[in-house]
């Protein structure tokens, strides 16, 4: 990858690479690859060699990128952790991965803070903001002492370029290093799929410790685009940030693309610069994906599924016909349809029939699939059988052979002896205007086992609503609905200000708990 930076600055040195506003800079290939030549070798004459991992804790930044590209030069591993991990969580993340350095913002300084005095791996910390506290380098202090001049180490394309971790939702973390060949087979596929283009404009909004985000920044290098770095969402910057430099392609999860099309700035902004728009992470609902088509008229959108462990599983630019379909297997994969069990049994031949719920599972002998989890041999064995990795997503193929996804194995609600989607459920709420967000969970039940439970945010003020009667509105909708069957239908509404969710976007079901709930809750109401 580092070679692949450099070929893109040899093609087109004085093109805009980078946009940062909040740090006030607009770099061409040229000059970024100056900053970024500085870092590798003021990293190399640190002692980093290829195969060390250095940590990052920061947003979507110029340095981000910058650290990025250094390592990739330098052959050293891009270790990112979550910003938004906890003390003890980095703590953890650190003692995983054992970086070299720690690179790291504003955003992570009170965790690090409170954690380095038990990172056992590593004192060398750098900071990238202002007022660095005195146990950390400054970041431009140590991009000073760097050479203008830095040839790319000869790092073996399967050697590990990247460790990300999965989301830890069950349990802690787990390290999924990802080679070279890993994140350029999925970055040109990735520009295959969402039908980029040469000198493509894309905003690094996503999370760099996430493959959404990280793949946005090597396939936007990778065309020789521009990168424009955004921090963190908010509808009236990521609007302007859109119309004023020209974005033509856009990479997000639903939710956001949920809170900006229903924002206010939305109508007044012109949004004509984008033609490609592609989401991930979460299912996108019918009603939102209508509201998306029709604020940004895009020439392409695309749904596309797939993990941290082996990037796209399937891709589907045909979901105007039908709205939430995965599709078919990316250009670099095979998928199939298996009988759901977990006890580790099922063969990868055991396919179900068309129309028939069974467990996803993805080829693992492609080039965009990981090896096996950072020193976790025991979750090597539960997720990989016969060449094969079971993803422990529920779905489907229809009558044509299109795939659909209808939730986690670990997700599924028993009530009554019926087994119950929430995906399927959430999209027929979702229809309602009166609903701006739902979640459905099973909670647990003497009678029933579990009773399907909806958390609504409805669309007025709380102050306005009548809870009861919205309920018995919501019920009735869901009675009326041709597509959901009535043992389906929620026998509880529980109305919250808002949906407890990662910070890709996705619903975390096992933190809606009614005695554990962080988030105010309005009313329950039984139908």
């Amino acid at each position: 990858m580092g070679r692949v930076f450099h070929r893109t600055v040899e093609r087109f040195p004085e093109r805009t690479a980078v946009v940062d506003r909040d740090e006030g800079v607009r770099y061409t290939y040229e000059e970024w690859n100056d900053r970024v030549n500085r870092l590798a070798s003021a990293l190399a004459d640190r002692g980093v060699r290829p195969g060390d991992r250095v940590g990052v804790v920061m947003q979507p930044r110029v340095q981000a990128g910058t650290v990025y590209w250094a390592l990739q030069k330098v052959g050293a591993v891009f270790t990112p952790y979550n910003i938004r991990a906890a003390a003890d969580e980095i703590e953890f993340l650190v003692g995983n991965t054992e970086p070299e350095f720690l690179f790291y913002s504003s955003v992570a300084r009170r965790a690090v803070d409170r954690a380095r005095e038990n990172f056992e791996t590593t004192d060398r910390l750098v900071y990238v903001d202002e007022d660095a506290p005195e146990y950390a380098e400054r970041f431009d202090d140590f991009l000073a002492d760097g050479s203008h001049e830095f040839a790319v180490a000869d790092a073996d394309s399967d050697a590990t370029s990247v460790i990300l971790h999965t989301s830890g939702t069950t349990g802690r973390p787990k390290g999924v290093p990802r080679s070279h060949t890993n994140t350029y087979a999925a970055s040109t596929a990735h520009a295959i799929q969402s039908q980029w283009t040469e000198g493509e404009v894309t905003l690094g909004l996503m999370p760099i410790y996430h493959t959404m985000g990280l793949r946005s920044l090597a396939t936007t290098t990778i065309l020789s685009g521009t990168w424009v770095a955004q921090r963190s969402f908010s509808p009236r910057q990521t609007a302007e940030l859109i119309e004023s430099e020209d974005v033509t392609g856009l990479y997000l999860v639903p939710t956001v693309f949920h809170d900006l099309v229903k924002s206010d700035v939305a109508d007044r902004t012109d949004f004509s610069s984008v033609e490609r728009l592609g989401y991930a992470g979460t299912p996108m609902t019918a009603s939102v994906q209508r509201t998306v088509r029709e604020t940004f008229e895009p020439s392409v959108f695309v749904n596309h599924y797939g993990s941290t462990e082996v990037y796209t599983y399937s891709t589907c630019s045909w979901i105007d016909e039908k709205p939430g379909c995965a599709g078919r297997a990316g250009i670099n994969t095979r998928v199939r349809v298996v009988k759901p069990d977990r006890d580790g049994t099922v063969s990868p031949t055991e396919t179900v029939q068309q129309g028939e719920l069974g467990e996803i599972i993805v080829d693992a002998s492609s080039p965009e699939a990981f090896d096996g989890y950072l020193d976790r041999p025991e979750a090597d064995e539960k997720s990989f059988n016969e060449g094969w990795y079971f993803t422990g997503d529920l779905g489907y193929r229809d009558e044509d052979g299109d795939l659909f996804v209808s939730g986690r194995v670990d997700d599924m609600i028993i009530s009554g002896g019926e087994n119950i989607y929430p995906v399927e459920v959430e999209n027929t709420l979702d229809d309602c205007e009166e609903v701006e967000e739902v979640a459905i969970v099973g909670l647990d039940d003497e009678r029933w086992n579990q009773v399907v439970t909806a958390f609504v945010t409805p669309t007025e003020s709380t102050d306005a609503v009548d809870f009861a009667a919205l309920a018995d509105y919501l019920d009735g909708h869901c009675r009326e609905s041709d597509d959901l069957a009535n043992f389906k239908r929620p026998r509880k509404y529980v109305f919250v200000d808002e949906i407890v969710k990662s910070n890709v976007g996705k619903i975390l079901r096992r933190e809606l708990v009614l005695d554990d709930l962080d988030v105010e809750v309005h009313a329950e109401v039984d139908v």
